[in-house]
């Protein structure tokens, strides 16, 4: 499986925009499948809690700052859209976030009924994917403008675990599998005949199952088409977590926040 970076989409881009725009370029508003194939490059920020099964409560731990995991990291991004009436759609993304660090501890932490001393060398993992899939009916429809409400169900897979190094390793590793369902709204603008501009919202909180917390997921776009079929996308994304994990793998919370530019090719046919 090849590596995406961000080189790639960046020469990918600008290959795309030394091609002349024809004048009859134009958004393929109306196609029927549209696909984005770009590079996130988001700032993390991840806490999270492990007690024990005697119901100890453990510690809450910065993976970055006390973990030494990376707080920054280059991610390919995929979604793809099939519309599949005039005023009904549906949407699929795929978002792994898998990081891993090793540090050296200064102070004592807790970590599912297990402490890890100070000056411990330890190594730290959180990885996060996630599918989601949205249904959009637009309620509102024009030649420039689509405002559409639907509901959506974001699979967050989330594995996270500490383990120390030395004659008595230890390892100690959590799970989650978050069917989370949302709420989402689209709004989509055409400002020129090559122009058009996009804001995403997806909203999740309530309790469901074994988890309870919220889910906040937010995007806004510019999207140029120098041809009709074929265009290029900048735009700033941002998700918020917040859950809290009443299982028999898992007894705890995570809240974990990412930020950032994207930069896509879109595809619509």
């Amino acid at each position: 499986m090849s590596v995406f970076s961000p080189r790639m989409a960046l020469v990918s881009i600008a290959a795309a925009l030394a091609i002349p725009a024809t004048a009859s370029a134009q958004m393929a508003m109306d196609a029927t499948w549209s696909f984005r194939l770009g590079a996130y490059f988001p700032n993390i920020d991840t806490k999270a809690r492990a007690d024990s099964t005697s119901g100890a409560v453990g510690t809450s731990i910065d993976f970055e700052s006390d973990l030494g995991l990376a707080s920054t990291k280059t991610l390919p991004v995929f979604d793809a859209q099939w519309r599949f009436a005039p005023n009904h759609r549906l949407e699929l993304g795929y978002l792994d976030l898998s990081r891993t660090g090793n540090t050296t501890l200064t102070a004592n932490i807790e970590w599912e009924g297990q402490t890890f001393s100070r000056s411990t060398q330890v190594r730290g993992e959180f990885d996060s994917k996630i599918t989601s899939l949205t249904y959009l009916y637009s309620f509102y429809r024009t030649p420039a403008t689509e405002l559409s409400a639907g509901v959506g169900l974001f699979y967050t897979k989330i594995d996270a675990g500490i383990s120390n190094q030395g004659t008595l390793a230890v390892d100690r590793s959590v799970s989650a599998n978050a069917p989370l369902p949302v709420i989402a709204l689209r709004a989509e603008q055409r400002f020129a005949e090559q122009w058009k501009g996009e804001l995403r919202y997806q909203w999740f909180g309530v309790k469901v199952g074994d988890y309870d917390g919220s889910l906040n997921v937010f995007n806004a776009a510019v999207a140029y088409y120098p041809w009709k079929n074929w265009g290029v996308e900048a735009g700033y994304n941002y998700s918020r977590y917040d859950l809290k994990v009443s299982r028999e793998e898992w007894t705890g919370e995570a809240k974990y926040q990412f930020h950032g530019p994207v930069l896509a090719l879109v595809a619509s046919f």
